[in-house]
């Protein structure tokens, strides 16, 4: 009778779904999503002179996202790498143009992609990728503008936190196209539905990691920062991957990710970094700051692990050369309910 009356009961929730054409939801897995962004230097992939053994500096960036496993990439600097770049992977990828700035790569499938209507393809792009079991999430690739104050004042004791701070103002400005935007508003307006995802290269340090705790420890060159650009991400409703995964800082999570290139090279205008030396051994000793991040925003997304990758697979010791770009990547791993 027990049994007989079990299956009553469940022909009756099974027919009540179905006359109201309500569905019962099996699909509650979580997809587990890696996620990384990566300034790649640009058309200095191909110099003869970054290649080693035989390899080119483009080739040694697709080893480090096939070895990371990443599912999605918002690269920078693509400059007519991005076909090759997605053949090698065999990824989904969307590109204002061959030699543009910015690609969103995708292992799975792009349901819409394109540029924000009246904003720089150079700074703002946008996709939708399908994600397994019928799940989306949403992507901005951005680049903040380098103009005026450079990043690498954050080491010159001369200059003032508050000067410093001002420095960005141009940065926070910049930040404000995208967060006034319509696309961005409406996918803010579904964040809860379909997350959103933001990353790229900001070009200015977070306010996280500037605070009188780290002054106190004697990190981050003893500076407090107000930083708003990052203030507005988090005011916005966003998550700081790295430093979610992170909340304290230590000489181990710094999370620094410009520069990757050590004191054997000097910068040279239109030569990029050459050796001062006939025998340069660089070493990643002397990095100034985490200003590459991916923000996330959203009930369903929620990061799980996150860092940064410095170094190429050939050599453990040392950053650049190996390492194909100035720019370390962030790589980080979510859970979409």
């Amino acid at each position: 009778m027990r049994i007989l009356y079990t299956l009553l009961i469940g022909f009756i929730l099974f027919a009540s779904c179905t006359s109201t054409g309500k569905k019962v939801n099996t699909d509650q897995k979580a997809v587990e999503l890696k996620v990384m962004t990566w300034n790649i230097w640009g058309k200095l992939n191909l110099e003869p002179k970054y290649s080693i053994n035989g390899k080119t500096a483009r080739e040694r960036v697709i080893e480090i996202i096939k070895e990371s496993k990443a599912d999605i990439i918002t690269m920078t600097e693509t400059y007519g790498s991005a076909k090759a770049i997605a053949e090698a992977l065999n990824f989904h990828y969307y590109t204002p143009a061959e030699d543009a700035n910015l690609t969103i790569f995708s292992r799975y499938p792009l349901a819409s992609a394109g540029n924000l209507e009246k904003l720089s393809s150079f700074s703002f792009i946008q996709a939708l990728v399908n994600l397994p079991n019928n799940k989306q999430v949403k992507v901005f690739n951005i680049w903040l503008t380098s103009g005026g104050r450079h990043i690498v004042e954050v080491k010159n004791k001369e200059l003032s936190d508050a000067d410093f701070n001002k420095g960005d103002e141009n940065r926070y400005k910049h930040i404000q196209e995208l967060l006034n935007h319509e696309d961005y508003k409406k996918s803010m307006l579904a964040k809860n539905e379909v997350p959103v995802i933001v990353a790229g290269d900001f070009n200015c340090v977070s306010h996280l990691d500037y605070t009188a705790d780290t002054k106190k420890k004697g990190l981050n060159y003893s500076r407090i920062l107000d930083c708003q650009t990052s203030q507005a991400m988090v005011k916005a409703g966003f998550t700081d991957s790295y430093r979610h995964m992170h909340p304290e800082v230590t000489i181990n999570t710094l999370g620094y990710t410009w520069t990757t290139v050590g004191q054997g090279y000097t910068y040279k205008s239109g030569e990029g970094f050459v050796p001062v030396d006939k025998n340069p051994g660089p070493q990643y000793q002397d990095p100034y700051a985490r200003i590459d991040y991916i923000y996330c925003a959203g009930d369903g997304i929620k990061p799980i692990d996150s860092e940064t990758i410095l170094h190429h697979p050939s050599n453990l010791q040392r950053s650049f050369p190996e390492f194909p770009s100035d720019h370390g990547a962030v790589l980080s791993t979510f859970s979409i309910n």
